[in-house]
């Protein structure tokens, strides 16, 4: 197998620089969605932020066909069996392309030869080894995803809930609270424990709470850290998030996923909580600390926060896009008391 691969990243729209960050924090190369890279395929599995990940295989040629020759045909070959060593056997039960003119007598031929060497089918619809053919910039580029599923679909995440934040997005959450180790750090409604997840996976904290209302999330919170593997690190706490049991200004570093009238709450309920919600997180929040929030209901928000004598200050928005929605992330900084 080859010694460098070239290497692309995809995350979610509105979250590449925070990924670009962390690949060169985590990697040491440079900061963008595509690099060479030299070391051990599976460090690129433990990127947080990024959507997936891919091995990219560039051949010279002007048409498709390029694709079906020997060598070229070897080299894609090459990267399919390097993501398929980085997991269990029978983790990649059938291929897809991902490509314009996909049912091309091209793509079947490369279909047919791929079957054969890898004695995997081909899945149009449901095949979990992905491979994106696209134009590159002295032919074409075949991409292959490391992973089965996105890197967002957590295997720790054995008990989920309705609306549950995506992964990659809480990780990006959690890098914008600037993490370390001697954190106080606290997830106001944590439901199933993912933004709580993504923190102790980071970095350890001094202290890590999540805080919830509801006995059911509270226990899928409970089993998605313990298959983490950092059920001992965290603290849940079953508690009204407008009247926490906690001292003044005792927190660094407070993360919530605010309900939006999605699959949680209504506008009338979200409403009554937010102005409330945000008052009680400056009162535990310690002088500078930061509070990372995301919501749709950017209006109300805003409008809370632009409450005469609001103790929190706007650091950054940005605005995520995931489907159908385009939730707005929010850094906000605890003025001093």
């Amino acid at each position: 197998m080859p010694s460098v691969w070239q290497i692309e990243c995809e995350a979610l729209p509105g979250l590449e620089d925070l990924l670009g960050r962390e690949i060169e924090r985590r990697l040491g190369a440079a900061p963008s969605p595509g690099f060479r890279f030299t070391g051990p395929l599976a460090e690129l599995l433990q990127l947080r932020i990024a959507h997936s990940v891919y091995l990219v295989v560039a051949v010279r040629g002007a048409r498709p066909t390029a694709l079906l020759g020997h060598e070229n045909l070897q080299r894609l070959l090459a990267a399919i069996d390097a993501a398929r060593s980085l997991h269990p056997p029978g983790a990649f039960r059938s291929f897809r392309f991902s490509a314009a003119g996909s049912d091309s007598p091209t793509f079947r031929r490369l279909a047919a030869a791929l079957e054969e060497a890898t004695s995997l089918p081909q899945g149009p619809e449901t095949g979990d080894l992905l491979l994106r053919v696209r134009r590159g910039p002295d032919g074409w580029e075949t991409l292959v995803r490391l992973s089965p599923r996105p890197l967002s679909a957590r295997a720790w995440r054995v008990r989920n809930l309705p609306g549950a934040l995506n992964a990659g997005i809480a990780a990006a959450m959690v890098e914008l609270t600037g993490p370390r180790p001697g954190d106080r750090f606290a997830n106001l409604a944590c439901g199933s424990g993912t933004l709580l997840a993504e923190r102790l996976l980071r970095c350890r904290a001094q202290e890590a709470l999540g805080y919830e209302i509801e006995a059911a999330p509270l226990e899928a919170a409970r089993a998605n850290l313990a298959a983490a593997g950092v059920g001992r690190q965290a603290v849940l706490v079953r508690a009204d998030v407008t009247s926490l049991p906690r001292r003044d200004s005792s927190l660094d570093a407070i993360v919530v996923d605010l309900p939006y009238g999605d699959l949680m709450g209504t506008h009338a309920a979200n409403a009554a909580l937010y102005y409330p919600l945000l008052v009680e997180a400056a009162r535990v929040a310690a002088a500078g600390a930061r509070l990372v929030v995301i919501t749709e209901e950017v209006r109300l928000l805003e409008s809370c926060l632009a409450e005469s004598g609001s103790p929190w200050s706007v650091e950054r928005r940005l605005r995520v896009l995931q489907g159908g929605h385009q939730p707005l992330v929010v850094v906000l900084r605890r003025r001093p008391k």
